[in-house]
């Protein structure tokens, strides 16, 4: 999975109050100079740069039944003494490198970085947590400008590239009927938003697990996402929910909620 994109999520419960209605959220594409997107370029050519292939992902919009993937993604992971390395990178159909998501993390899936690139949205961030993982240090450009903040939590914190593992460290308490706070970091929003994680149920071999709006407003506009596993081998197999990449509407770049559909390049998932 990669990161859901929930920008203007605030602007959303704003109008919700106001209005009692959800309206479009609008983004800003920006653009930055080159310098800031040459981590893509790199990985243009030589996407082994970031590790090993761990499983590569199509996105189709969840209308769509068949054809031709809206994008692709793959997880690559490197091994590093400050832990692992897991970049998520996300193509165009032109196969240009269009986003990457590279977190580092601890053997237990705790994001210790987070650090986004995003040509498509025009913006580059990071987030940096505390040993305790309590701690949040933003920091965010954004057509040239720079902000920072800082956040404290009292859940778990995930995102695109660690959520998946996350889930695989707790499937036993998950199973047996254990509902797990997380709170999902949102770089461009310099903000975590709450999310329940727990498990809905196997069918067909593949074991599901919903990650739900802990807030009642953000459920209104974020749907519930849902990720299936391999109920044997844990391998993942197919996620439903808001992803990172934006649709192009009649040249207006909209928030796509997506199916997307894994194969595993990796005997086991890092």
């Amino acid at each position: 999975m990669s990161l859901p994109n929930f920008r203007h999520i605030h602007i959303h419960i704003r109008r919700l109050a106001m209005t009692a209605g959800l309206l479009a959220a609008s983004t800003c594409h920006a653009q930055l100079g080159a310098p800031a997107f040459h981590k893509l370029d790199v990985l243009q050519t030589m996407p082994e740069s970031a590790g090993a292939l761990v499983y590569q992902g199509a996105t189709f919009a969840q209308r769509q039944s068949a054809g031709i993937p809206l994008f692709r993604y793959e997880r690559r992971l490197s091994n590093a003494t400050t832990g692992l390395t897991a970049s998520h990178i996300t193509r165009d159909p032109s196969e240009s490198v269009i986003i990457l998501e590279s977190a580092t993390l601890s053997d237990q899936y705790e994001v210790r970085r987070l650090e986004v690139t995003n040509r498509q949205s025009g913006f580059t961030g990071s987030v940096r947590v505390s040993n305790d993982g309590r701690h949040l240090e933003y920091e965010l450009n954004e057509n040239g400008k720079v902000s920072k903040s800082t956040e404290d939590v009292s859940a778990p914190i995930v995102c695109g590239p660690s959520l998946f593992g996350f889930i695989l460290k707790r499937w036993e308490p998950l199973k047996a009927g254990a509902k797990v706070p997380v709170r999902m970091v949102v770089i461009q929003d310099k903000t975590t938003y709450g999310f329940d994680l727990a498990y809905e149920k196997t069918t067909h071999n593949q074991a599901i697990f919903t990650i739900t709006p802990s807030s009642f407003l953000i459920r209104m506009a974020i749907a519930p996402l849902r990720v299936a596993f391999d109920a044997s081998s844990r391998a993942p197999v197919r996620y439903e929910g808001r992803v990172p990449p934006m649709e192009n509407i009649d040249g207006k770049l909209k928030n796509l909620d997506a199916r997307v559909q894994y194969t595993s390049q990796s005997p086991v998932y890092r």
